[in-house]
């Protein structure tokens, strides 16, 4: 048999993990100043306005699309182009005034009809989100995270035990919260399918921790003779190969969709991709020593004295 990593390796994982649990708590903790202050690039899903698809003169491209509605008086938009280059199609994202979104189709058929002739473009699709709708998914976007968490925390507890569930919540938090800060540094914008892309990391993250945290708690039963720092540094060398080859074939995967999904499904495979790499280190460094920080909480408790008793 071929192993990519050798079975017998052993590396003292949690001996060289508090950097790295320093080092991301720092950025989980900057990612979130940069949500309060810089704040992420909200699209219309969750501000509400309309996105529209249409298709243009041969001639035209992005720029001249942009031209064009500005002149209209529709302000900067984004402009996307979609399908194959022939069909000239392109995905506009209008920001406009709740008053006026139902408008919006009039409003770019008298545009269109000023600048090309009639039978030269055509519009293909329009779909509008009002701005208590955008509100109102924001909140529910904050909330399925948590639900999530709440739900894994559960789970986790019941499956194996509590001193092991705030680790993988942990490691969780962490991957969605770099994530989400690192969107907001690259300010590219904020849609439904970045939420679905957060929601699966959010999945992705707990798969190889509870492989490893199932490990560790049959060492701790077959080797009693072992410390928790021995159980958790086999279990995860043990566990290094399946590691690498879960992320390896899952890159295959998130890098065909980042680059050629298209505008719409690229910035979902961009999500797992940043996500996924920070995931590897979080399940090692982040959500493992949190269990041998719950256990040695737990013996100490055992240890104390009793009140009243002497």
């Amino acid at each position: 048999m071929i192993h990519l990593i050798k079975p017998s390796i052993n590396i003292d994982f949690l001996g060289k993990s508090k950097p790295f649990v320093v080092a991301s708590t720092i950025a989980a903790l900057l990612s979130i100043v940069a949500l309060f202050t810089k704040g992420l690039n909200y699209g219309i899903d969750f501000t509400g306005g309309a996105e529209v698809q249409v298709k243009v003169p041969a001639t035209w491209d992005t720029s001249k699309i942009r031209t064009v509605l500005e002149s209209g008086g529709l302000g900067e938009a984004s402009v996307v182009q979609i399908g194959e280059p022939q069909d000239h199609e392109f995905l506009l994202k209008l920001q406009r005034p709740a008053e006026k979104l139902s408008l919006v189709s009039a409003e770019l058929e008298d545009v269109f009809k000023k600048n090309a002739e009639a039978k030269t473009f055509e519009i293909v699709r329009v779909d509008v989100v009002g701005p208590q709708a955008g509100a109102n998914l924001r909140s529910s976007a904050v909330l399925s995270i948590f639900y999530a968490a709440i739900g894994i925390l559960i789970y986790i507890a019941i499956r194996f035990d509590f001193k092991y569930a705030p680790g993988v919540v942990r490691a969780l938090l962490v991957d969605v919260i770099i994530t989400l800060g690192i969107w907001v540094m690259l300010q590219k914008e904020f849609n439904l399918t970045v939420l679905a892309g957060l929601l699966t990391l959010a999945g992705y993250s707990c798969n190889d921790t509870i492989v490893i945290y199932d490990r560790i708690r049959d060492y701790s039963k077959t080797h009693s003779d072992w410390t928790i720092e021995q159980a958790i540094n086999r279990s995860i060398n043990q566990n290094l190969g399946r590691t690498f080859l879960t992320v390896i074939c899952t890159l295959f995967v998130v890098v065909s969709i980042w680059l050629l999904g298209g505008p719409v499904l690229s910035d979902f495979g961009l999500t797992l991709l940043i996500g996924m790499a920070i995931s590897v280190f979080s399940t090692i460094f982040v959500a493992n020593p949190m269990v041998l920080y719950m256990e040695k909480r737990r013996l100490a408790k055992l240890k104390a004295p009793v009140a009243g008793v002497r």
